[in-house]
């Protein structure tokens, strides 16, 4: 698993999940993404973009009806107040 250290690769035992668990538009179909139960962002070089505008794209309508930007902005505000907190806001 890419998520492992290296050094715990072979004394940690791995088993594989069926592909609705994780969902990533590089290896999964448009047609299993319903049923999936996470959705990966994962960097698909057929699409290099940001990250908001993959959320846009690949998570939207009946699987997310909140708006991307909104949250993004709560995010954002969230970031500054907190820096702001912690005297590291320019």
């Amino acid at each position: 698993d890419q998520d492992l250290p290296n050094y715990a690769q072979h004394d940690v035992r791995i088993f594989s999940l069926p592909q609705k668990w994780l969902w990533c538009e590089s290896w999964c179909s448009d047609e299993t993404k319903a049923e999936a139960m996470t959705i990966d962002l994962c960097n698909n070089p057929l699409h290099k973009e940001a990250k908001i505008a993959m959320a846009k794209r690949i998570i939207s309508g009946e699987l997310f009806e909140e708006s991307w930007e909104e949250l993004d902005e709560q995010v954002g505000n969230y970031e500054k107040e907190f820096l702001a907190s912690q005297g590291k806001l320019e």
